[in-house]
């Protein structure tokens, strides 16, 4: 049923699962949830404020995979 919703929607939908995982500390699950978001639509995981939110939280986490941090390199957001 979710691949009846356009891209942007399920995009949005992931946004919010990484935030939810943040919320339990489990920084690379919500790592994983924004990699996939980029992947169904772009704009919507690079432009949102709330990705760049979540992503900036991942890269505090600590150690972050390579996809994520490519990720963020692709949006300008840099390890902080």
């Amino acid at each position: 049923m979710e691949h009846l919703l356009p891209a942007e929607h399920r995009a949005a939908h992931l946004i919010d699962i990484a935030h939810a995982h943040l919320d339990t500390g489990d920084a690379g699950a919500a790592g994983r949830a924004l990699v996939a978001a980029d992947r169904i639509a772009p704009a919507e995981t690079r432009i949102r404020p709330a990705a760049r939110e979540a992503l900036t939280s991942v890269l505090r986490a600590g150690q972050t995979a390579a996809d994520v941090v490519r990720l963020a390199g692709t949006i300008g957001l840099a390890r902080q």
